[in-house]
């Protein structure tokens, strides 16, 4: 009896969590994007690659993955980072202190997040996501609280995504 219990619970929790039906992402279009010494234009092109990189965050995360060079070894993905802090000048020095050059969204009113009503993300403080998307769903989050190796190898994880999906 205990075992049928287990594995209708079991059930249950796979079901729900991984169901068949990805949450689907959408864009919101009115944000505003800025780079560093404007060196890098948004391409409004990136919304329609297959496969795609979101990185959300609140700004106040340690972001220590080496973008420029999986930018530049994965032109086939899309990279789009949002940052929902307020003050922009604030997230304008941190780019700064990390020489990261490419577009970011300038979200402080969290539209990115309100629009896309994703599951697992848990409560707020939100810290830093990694969502990999395929087709404009989920495929993967990658959380990070705290977590300055995730990933550890982010290559490797990037060829897995390709290949696997």
């Amino acid at each position: 009896m205990k075992n049928i219990i287990w594995t209708i619970i079991a059930t249950a929790i796979l079901s729900t969590s991984c169901s068949s039906k990805a949450d689907k992402i959408t864009y919101p279009k009115d944000l505003k994007t800025f780079s560093l010494n404007d060196s890098i234009e948004f391409d409004k092109k990136w919304y329609d690659y297959k496969y795609k990189i979101v990185s959300y965050s609140n700004g106040s995360s340690t972001h220590l993955i080496k973008w420029a060079e999986a930018i530049e070894k994965f032109p086939e993905i899309a990279f789009l980072f949002y940052i929902d802090k307020k003050d922009s000048t604030k997230i304008k020095e941190r780019l700064k202190q990390r020489e990261f050059y490419w577009p970011v969204f300038y979200d402080p009113e969290s539209k990115f997040l309100e629009s896309n009503k994703i599951k697992g993300l848990g409560t707020r403080p939100y810290y830093y996501f990694i969502f990999a998307v395929k087709d404009d769903k989920i495929i993967d989050i990658a959380k990070s609280r705290n977590n300055p190796t995730f990933p550890e190898d982010f290559e490797k994880y990037l060829n897995d995504f390709l290949s696997e999906n």
